[in-house]
């Protein structure tokens, strides 16, 4: 598992072309957890890919999220007006 301070086995910056557009996903985004979970089906359904490290670290990547979520933003909240909808730096 990557994260800012300790890159991880499989981080893909390094190995990145100059020009080669790239996504990144946050702990802070509520989708991403589910983003990797499909993008893990989808790859397990390529051929040769069933028993691929990568992916379980992303799964492993995925869980890790989902704890941070809970750690740093379940307990406290935002003080947005859900009303209005969340406009706080917490939930963009």
């Amino acid at each position: 598992m990557s994260t800012k301070l300790q890159p991880g086995q499989f981080d893909c910056y390094a190995k990145l072309a100059d020009d080669e557009p790239y996504f990144v996903l946050r702990a802070k985004d509520i989708a991403a957890p589910a983003t990797i979970e499909a993008w893990i089906r989808f790859r397990r359904g390529v051929p040769g890919n069933e028993k691929n490290p990568k992916l379980e670290e992303a799964m492993e990547t995925a869980h890790a999220m989902r704890a941070w979520r809970i750690k740093y933003m379940s307990a406290q909240p935002c003080g947005c007006d859900p009303a209005e909808g969340h406009k706080c730096e917490r939930h963009r």
